[in-house]
């Protein structure tokens, strides 16, 4: 019997492009909480006793303004180094072989970074575990790299470290199947690139997105961490999800008025509080109720936040209670929720680095796109700040 870590999309220092910008923002915190949650995963692995760590991709969020990302990594993967454990790392398309040009040329022994240009075995023999594996070249990979990963090693427990959007054949960008991954014949495929925890295991192997490590925005709630899986003698497979975080993204929905504003924001934000274990709480605010909004409104829950603990409010936003007007069949958004929309739709026309963020964030979502856009004008919008300010323009245009 052993153990392993199973992690991806780390994004090591991530810029968090326009935290700045949100009033009260503990911005060092949030910048540092990529760092502190890979320390998190370091001392799990240790403390575990763990035969190995993958990191399935996007261990960097692009190209170092500096040496520093690289040398909080070889500190670390030099603590499990001490331990006896190895890390395997692919690349995946923020940290792909042309995006970052990492001026550190010696890595610790117990790292490997899978080569990009073909699929690569790594034979563990204390564990009898194969390791197959391949990193991006570049950002942009449209072929299933899988399709090209070697034969299972016959009588070991063959692990895949594959960074896919695993889209079952509706996209072209880091495409993958889940029938032929359950069909090549490895034990475990360890996945990486898209940041929600998925499960899509079939009878005799385990396909798995953990998701990212530390949710890096108000689009990434939730708890966030790895999988801690054991493998029996048998090659029996149970995995478990470890939360790593340090700062726990939540969005709350509370129906209330004026008169128990404070009494119903302090209850929400205390149950939620107490599910975080002294995390940090960024949270944004969902009003639904005849509120007089502004800086008063503010000014009232910060102080509610400030009482219950740990908790930035990231924003609040209010939306009267609909009427029968407003809930037509037609699925018409509230106003105030349409018109929030289309702050954001001007404020990312003007934005560059906004825009640049948002683009890494729907990239994600590529195959998705895909089916309602088709291909061309889907590359477009993901790669291009002009076209993706175009398609938002189409998207505030059917708001109005």
């Amino acid at each position: 019997m052993f153990k392993f870590i199973h992690a991806a999309d780390i994004h090591i220092d991530s810029p968090l492009r326009g935290l700045a910008t949100f009033e009260g923002a503990p911005v060092e915190r949030i910048r540092s909480a990529t760092r502190e949650a890979f320390r998190n995963l370091v001392q799990l692995a240790i403390q575990e006793q763990v035969a190995f760590v993958l990191i399935a991709g996007d261990l960097w969020d692009g190209d170092w303004p500096d040496s520093a990302p690289g040398l909080f990594f070889i500190q670390q993967a030099a603590r499990l180094g001490k331990a006896g454990i190895p890390i395997f790392v692919v690349k995946g398309n923020h940290d792909a072989e042309s995006k970052v040009t990492s001026a550190i040329r010696h890595w610790p022994e117990n790292v490997t970074f899978f080569g990009h240009k073909k699929p690569h075995t790594a034979n563990l023999d204390r564990w009898n575990v194969a390791i197959h594996g391949q990193s991006y070249g570049e950002p942009q990979v449209t072929q299933d790299l899988s399709e090209k990963f070697s034969a299972p090693v016959a009588g070991a427990f063959n692990i895949g470290l594959l960074h896919t959007c695993l889209e079952d054949g509706t996209t072209t960008y880091a495409p993958a199947r889940v029938d032929r991954l359950a069909a090549h014949g490895y034990e475990y495929w360890a996945l990486g690139h898209i940041h929600q925890r998925q499960d899509f295991s079939r009878v005799g192997v385990h396909i798995s997105f953990p998701g990212n490590s530390q949710g890096r925005s108000i689009r990434e709630t939730g708890p966030k961490g790895c999988s801690l899986v054991t493998v029996e003698d048998d090659h029996t497979v149970t995995s478990q999800f470890e939360e790593l975080d340090v700062v726990r993204w939540q969005e709350l929905t509370i129906a209330t008025d004026d008169a128990g504003l404070e009494r119903d924001v302090r209850e929400a934000l205390e149950c939620t509080v107490a599910k975080c274990e002294g995390r940090l709480l960024a949270v944004r605010l969902q009003l639904i109720g005849n509120l007089n909004s502004g800086q008063s409104l503010r000014d009232r829950l910060d102080g509610v936040a400030v009482e219950v603990g740990d908790v930035w409010l990231e924003k609040i936003l209010v939306t009267p209670p609909a009427r029968d007007s407003e809930t037509s069949m037609t699925g018409a958004l509230p106003p105030l929720v349409a018109d929030e929309i289309q702050r954001i739709v001007e404020t990312l026309q003007t934005d560059d680095s906004a825009v640049a963020e948002w683009m890494a964030d729907f990239a994600e979502l590529r195959g998705r796109f895909s089916g309602e856009l088709g291909e061309t004008e889907a590359m477009q919008a993901l790669s291009e700040k002009q076209a993706f300010r175009d398609l938002l323009k189409k998207v505030g245009g059917q708001l109005a």
